[in-house]
């Protein structure tokens, strides 16, 4: 977990109703997953993509993984399995003893991160070798008629087919009762072609049909940023594999404009992930994406190795106290200076397109995350940006038996 004191803060948010409620019509058109849906957590929010962070101080599994706020992870890591199948993936029917434990289990991560959101994978775009007879129509086939490879061990899986689409809806309907409705759904792969865009759709009404409006689903649209927002309004996030480092025209800012435009589309509570791809040491790169991620949207953030495994280590930035957004994000603007105030942080970054440096005159004096340092201003180049938060609170001097609950650290 994030740290045992963290638990105060997190519980103390401001539900998503009332957090947003000062962006406006930017909250106003959001479809939503229902009144069941998870509060909206206290930010920085950490993804995890599958494979928790590398810690050796973290010998409980469960509090690793619940240091991560909205957590993709397969079936298996809850412990829950389908009855057995001669061809695993054909089995639409849970084993009641490993739903037992997967409930068990996800409320051990509730109790650690009780705003965390836990997506349970269920392959739709591929399947592996033995998850369907190889002769079995489901498959995608190129014009000899062999299946078509996606990655070693796995093949792609022919979308056009209806019988094949109420399969998966119902396997995911399985995997969302077996969890008593505590986890949602990851879907991997999505595609935007005309013919993947009828089948993806097809796929998401039918699950909501099955499921109800409340369950949370994120789709992982990997290096794709650009026309998605079809798909925005039937999903509650969007998760991008360093899309921010892939864009065509190398233009990152645009990648912002896009990922806070696409989560405006999103449903309600949004869990979308902005995954960054580096080396562990760069801390300026690390720390670059991070403030844009949270000024400029509200997608959960991840900075990992690669996409092999998504491995990842932890980051002090990532501990700091910002709490809940006191309005939605800043809209990225050429050369302006974009701010978010939080109730205990404020987040800058100004573009690389600003033509001089800028000067912030704070309020109160606020605690530089990076350098550790206490501030009245804060005084920014072109192409950078700051996180801000409340120095930790002392006792009062008047009274030195009085103690303060500690302050979510912001170094290790």
């Amino acid at each position: 977990m994030k740290k045992p004191i963290t638990i105060t803060l997190w519980t103390a948010c401001i539900p998503a109703a009332i957090l947003f409620a000062a962006a406006g019509k930017q909250t106003e058109s959001q479809p939503t997953s229902g009144p069941t849906a998870p509060a909206a957590a206290c930010f920085p929010r950490i993804a995890m993509m599958w494979t928790p962070a590398d810690l050796r101080r973290d010998k409980d599994k469960w509090a690793n993984i619940a240091r991560h706020d909205v957590i993709v992870a397969g079936i298996d890591t809850l412990g829950l399995h389908f009855k057995p199948h001669r061809w695993h993936a054909a089995a639409e029917t849970i084993n009641p003893k490993t739903a037992a434990r997967a409930r068990a289990n996800l409320a051990r991560i509730h109790k650690l991160n009780p705003t965390a959101v836990v997506l349970c994978e269920v392959f739709f775009f591929e399947e592996q070798q033995d998850g369907y007879p190889p002769d079995h129509p489901w498959w995608l086939r190129n014009n000899k008629g062999q299946r078509v490879q996606f990655w070693a061990g796995a093949y792609r899986m022919n979308l056009s087919r209806t019988d094949y689409i109420v399969h998966v809806a119902r396997r995911i309907q399985a995997v969302y009762k077996a969890t008593g409705g505590k986890a949602g759904i990851f879907l991997d792969n999505l595609r935007t072609d005309a013919a993947s865009r009828s089948a993806w759709t097809s796929l998401l009404k039918l699950v909501r049909e099955l499921c109800g409006q409340d369950m949370p689903i994120q789709v992982n649209a990997g290096w794709q940023s650009r026309d998605l927002e079809w798909i925005a309004p039937l999903v509650n996030g969007i998760a991008y594999e360093d899309a921010v480092n892939h864009d065509k025209n190398k233009d990152t800012e645009a990648f912002y404009l896009r990922a806070h435009e696409l989560d405006r589309l999103c449903r309600s509570p949004q869990i979308g992930v902005n995954e960054v791809y580096g080396d562990r040491k760069d801390l300026p790169r690390m720390r670059r994406e991070l403030i844009r991620t949270l000024v400029y949207t509200n997608l959960a953030y991840l900075y990992a190795d690669s996409t092999y495994k998504h491995r990842h280590g932890w980051y002090a930035d990532w501990d700091v106290p910002l709490g809940a957004p006191k309005a939605g994000p800043a809209k990225p603007a050429a050369g302006k200076l974009a701010r978010r105030d939080f109730h205990t942080g404020t987040v800058l970054w100004l573009p690389a397109s600003a033509k001089k440096p800028f000067t912030v005159n704070l309020k109160d004096t606020m605690r530089n995350v990076f350098d550790g340092r206490d501030a009245r201003k804060v005084t920014l180049k072109p192409g950078t940006g700051a996180i801000l938060a409340k120095p930790p609170a002392k006792a009062p001097a008047s009274n030195p038996t009085t103690t303060s609950a500690p302050a979510r650290p912001y170094f290790d």
